[in-house]
């Protein structure tokens, strides 16, 4: 099963019964009776099995962030901002054009223009520090490089690219290159003090990808 299309449904779904819910008056149309529903909803698909496994962490995550955290989980929120970016990365099913080594050239040349330190020369197989001063640093397995991109220069394997900096402008940094990432760890990798991200062939990750601030309804 698509994580893709799977998510899209999930999304969907809830979104789409949500409003059938609040139109026929079943419930009130405020941020807590909408998360309320929303997180009933979560459950029951849950204990339905009414979705794949691979969407199973998040909505469990989902389950667990609304009863703890009431309205202020904003499932609703969460859910519209994945409907956006899936939805506009993926108008049709899951299908999304390669991913090419230019992208990837073209993503390093950008940090490179913001003063990123950048490092993708050196094989990577112990753990390793990069000393950079307090500047913004992206690291990838040389290796990694190599054996992910064939010879007509398309990502055909999943790569690991280790970052330090702030999140939400590299994520877009990505989009504006065509790339989607999902992350792996926030701080503790390989890389000291770098997140794990992976890009993926086609941008068709297994899991959920970090949402583009720019992309968010």
């Amino acid at each position: 099963m698509s994580y893709i299309k799977e998510i899209k449904s999930v999304v969907d779904s809830a979104l789409s019964e949500l409003n059938d819910a609040k139109a026929a008056g079943k419930i009130q149309n405020n941020p807590v009776s909408e998360d309320s529903f929303l997180c009933r909803w979560v459950a029951q698909s849950i204990k339905k099995q009414r979705f794949d496994n691979v969407v199973l962490k998040d909505l469990t995550r989902w389950v667990q962030q609304g009863r703890s955290m009431g309205k202020h989980a904003n499932l609703k929120g969460q859910m519209l901002h994945i409907a956006s970016v899936y939805h506009h990365q993926f108008p049709d099913g899951d299908e999304h054009v390669a991913v090419t080594i230019g992208q990837f050239d073209d993503l390093l040349t950008e940090l490179e223009k913001n003063d990123w330190m950048v490092h993708t020369d050196q094989e990577i197989s112990r753990k390793m520090r990069v000393i950079s001063d307090g500047q913004y640093s992206f690291v990838a397995n040389s290796a990694a490089v190599e054996k992910s991109f064939n010879e007509a220069g398309e990502l055909v394997k999943p790569m690991s690219l280790y970052v330090r900096g702030p999140e939400a402008w590299f994520i877009e940094a990505f989009l504006a290159n065509g790339l989607l990432a999902t992350k792996v760890t926030d701080y503790k990798s390989i890389i000291k003090y770098h997140g794990e991200y992976k890009i993926w062939p086609r941008n068709q990750a297994d899991c959920l990808v970090v949402l583009p601030e720019s992309l968010k309804p």
